[in-house]
């Protein structure tokens, strides 16, 4: 092989590795004007089935979806945190989540699942225990849920979501929130 053709192998070789770190790479999500963010989690350490979307839905105003849309907020996450930034200020509520293609909603009342978002402010949405089990050929997958907040809970969420919202403009927002977590009450 000529000495040409080797440095033009290496040469796309290169571009390819870095081609592909930049495409890989985490987009940075800017914080748009007037809106808020919401995080929450769900407990998924008794299910056999994983979270990969959360469904979060405006309430008031009201604002119209389309079957089980919402704000579907990805979790991509092993442990079941979420978050969605650049809502529209409003009371929220979250309606349900989806593992793969599949809808599970929460069945309990959307009052019992309410957060306000404000504009430029981080909004709690809730910590959630799933214990869903995966039906068979002849059985649907079957499930239930309960709301496990507790302020320890917020708490460590915040830590998480200060450090992957670090280099975000939604970093001094978290750690404002995450201030008045930890003073003393």
């Amino acid at each position: 092989m000529n000495p040409l053709r080797r440095c033009v192998i290496f040469l796309c070789g290169i571009w390819l590795v870095l081609g592909g770190y930049a495409l890989a790479a985490t987009p940075a999500i800017k914080a748009e004007q007037g809106t808020g963010l919401a995080f929450g989690a769900f407990d998924i350490t008794e299910s056999d089935l994983a979270v990969t979307h959360a469904v979060l839905m405006r309430i008031k105003p009201a604002k119209v979806y389309m079957g089980s849309s919402g704000e579907r907020v990805t979790v991509t996450y092993n442990n079941g945190e979420f978050y969605s930034p650049n809502l529209a200020p409003g009371l929220y509520s979250v309606m349900g989540f989806f593992s793969g293609n599949k809808f599970f909603a929460l069945e309990k009342s959307l009052r019992n699942n309410t957060f306000q978002v404000e504009p430029g402010r981080i909004a709690y949405a809730g910590s959630y225990k799933l214990k869903l089990s995966k039906g068979g050929l002849f059985r649907s997958d079957k499930g239930t849920f309960a709301r496990i907040d507790t302020p320890n809970g917020e708490t460590q969420l915040l830590r998480w979501l200060a450090k992957e919202l670090a280099a975000t403009d939604w970093a001094a927002s978290v750690n404002a929130r995450l201030a008045e977590r930890l003073q003393p009450r």
